[in-house]
């Protein structure tokens, strides 16, 4: 009788070690998904002022923009920002959209990003939007290569979900 409780006890040290020894820890950059959701809310929240200001800042910062051309981009990022929320809101209230009807809204947003992309054309130099292209490519092929993962579970795996943390503190540290 002795020996099946040392045994069963010996067992459950055992069992009891792997076990913690098996616990993750999420890496110290990688924010709860809770967090996240804030986070896009937040950015729902924000004025097309702020919202023109943050995509300002952060294309001087890629592109290297001077002060002539800071100026232009902030006025037409608070113009579309403000287009953009018309939009948004009109949609809102019409409720309930038909597959016909979100195509169509699809469209109107594409057509509108156009437009902004050659008033941007027009303020930024040959390079820098040559840049700007390659930035937007490089971040259309990591978004297509996030999509795929996410069909086949492979992003769980490979670890992707993790690396968007390290790409935002990449980005941010330029």
């Amino acid at each position: 009788m002795k020996k099946i409780i040392a045994a069963l006890s010996l067992g459950m040290l055992v069992a009891g070690g792997s076990a913690y020894a098996q616990t993750t820890t999420k890496p110290q950059d990688q924010k709860p998904r809770s967090e996240m959701r804030g986070a896009m809310k937040d950015r729902a929240q924000k004025s097309p002022e702020e919202m023109a200001q943050m995509r300002t800042d952060r294309l001087a910062q890629k592109l290297e923009l001077n002060a002539s051309q800071k100026n232009q981009l902030q006025a037409l990022n608070k113009r579309h920002a403000e287009e953009m929320k018309a939009m948004h809101e009109s949609h809102k209230a019409t409720g309930e959209k038909s597959a016909e009807q979100r195509t169509q809204m699809q469209e109107v947003r594409k057509a509108h990003y156009e437009k902004w992309q050659a008033e941007l054309k027009s303020i930024l130099s040959a390079e820098q939007y040559a840049k700007y292209e390659a930035d937007q490519a490089q971040m259309k092929e990591k978004r297509s290569e996030a999509r795929k993962g996410m069909k086949s579970g492979e992003h769980k795996k490979s670890g992707m979900h993790k690396k968007r943390g390290e790409y935002k503190k990449q980005e941010q540290g330029k």
